[in-house]
């Protein structure tokens, strides 16, 4: 697109098409905001809508730098003017695209501007009218109007901490992603049971959390992450699993240490403590610092799927979507079950993908022998 936007700007420049000139200009600035959105690059994108604001004035004064010299049907010199000319002009505030010339080589003379400031009929065009302003896709792209105002929204401290470190992720860190469909058909039963059997109620939060933990105890590759000081990957000693919990100033991610040996209720208890210390601002350092692997979960506000960014220095996150109702095909015959879908981040520099399909399959095969947790 842009290859096109700069012919035409040359062809425009050429002919000394004023009006296309301005076109193209707007366009290409247009395409480089439209990008600028796409990269999230917000500086670049602010920088873009301002020029595009400039060049809705651009047509009038590149007429006036373009305009002809002579008459109507000699548009292909720039504007030619002696310096006295050019005083008087604007001593009288007269627009000198509208100064018809009489100099040689078509220069506006100190004589022509005399004139046009007398008043001279033959001596002034009529005046060239500006475009009227233009719709710029940008402004639905920041979901505002030229109507509408803003107000700037201050950041908590959390929030930017979280912001650049991120961004450093995404930047610095080569994702690489891996989904599976899980079973929770043993789920609910397995629920019951704890409910039933120790008067404790566990989340299907709690049995990700569980299952997350066995499964980076068989499978230690993504319980590692990646030392930028000696630009060298490195596995944890232990598997210690952080779970993201939303608060007012954003997400945090407080730590279940050891949580391939604690049992179900013990990490359910774990969770449950934390999120609370968590929303209240109490958590201790050593609470959330660290860790050697996340879990995002969406599942509870009925998201599906989504991609979670890898918290550095650790090389992988899951990201939980919601158990819905899917149609399966069971010794042949079609079935419904209830599958969870879940996306697991891994920062290629860590592990690769076949480390991530063989974890996925041994969390995967945690929901299918459920008889066989701990559970207190």
């Amino acid at each position: 697109a842009c290859h096109f936007v700069a012919v035409d700007a040359m062809r425009a420049v050429r002919q000394r098409d004023v009006r296309a000139m301005a076109a193209q200009m707007r366009a290409v600035v247009r395409l480089n905001a439209l990008g600028a959105a796409r990269d999230g690059d917000a500086g670049n994108m602010t920088t873009m809508m301002m020029m595009i604001s400039k060049a809705r004035g651009a047509p009038s004064t590149m007429r006036r730098s373009y305009a002809s010299a002579g008459g109507a049907d000699d548009g292909a010199r720039a504007i030619r003017i002696w310096p006295s000319a050019r005083a008087v002009l604007a001593a009288h505030d007269i627009d000198v695209a509208r100064v018809v010339a009489s100099g040689k080589h078509g220069i506006i003379t100190k004589e022509d501007a005399l004139a046009a400031a007398a008043g001279t009929s033959a001596s002034l065009r009529a005046p060239i009218a500006d475009e009227p302003p233009q719709t710029l896709l940008d402004d639905y792209a920041f979901g505002l109007t030229r109507a509408q105002t803003h107000e700037d929204v201050a950041v908590h401290k959390v929030r930017k901490v979280i912001a650049s470190r991120l961004s450093e992720s995404k930047r610095e860190a080569p994702h690489a992603y891996a989904d599976a469909d899980v079973d929770l058909s043993d789920i609910e039963g397995l629920r019951a049971r704890v409910l039933a059997d120790h008067g404790v109620k566990v989340s299907v939060n709690d049995c990700v959390m569980y299952a997350v933990g066995r499964a980076l105890r068989e499978v230690p590759a993504l319980n590692a992450g990646w030392d930028a000081t000696t630009m060298a990957a490195k596995s944890f000693d232990g598997v210690d699993v952080c779970v993201a919990v939303a608060t007012e100033d954003g997400l945090i991610t407080p730590i279940v240490t050891g949580a391939d040996v604690k049992s179900l209720t013990a990490i359910g208890a774990d969770v449950k403590a934390l999120a609370k210390k968590a929303r209240e601002g109490a958590l201790k350092p050593h609470e959330f610092m660290g860790g050697s692997f996340s879990v995002s979960n969406l599942g509870m506000f009925g998201v599906e799927s989504f991609s979670a960014i890898i918290n550095p220095p650790q090389g992988a996150i899951l990201a939980v979507g919601a158990g819905v109702d899917k149609v399966v095909l069971v010794d042949g015959a079609p079935a419904t079950k209830k599958v969870m879908t879940v996306r697991v981040s891994t920062d290629r520099r860590v592990a690769d993908e076949g480390d991530s399909a063989r974890w996925l399959a041994a969390f995967a095969d945690q929901f299918r022998k459920t008889d066989q947790w701990a559970i207190t």
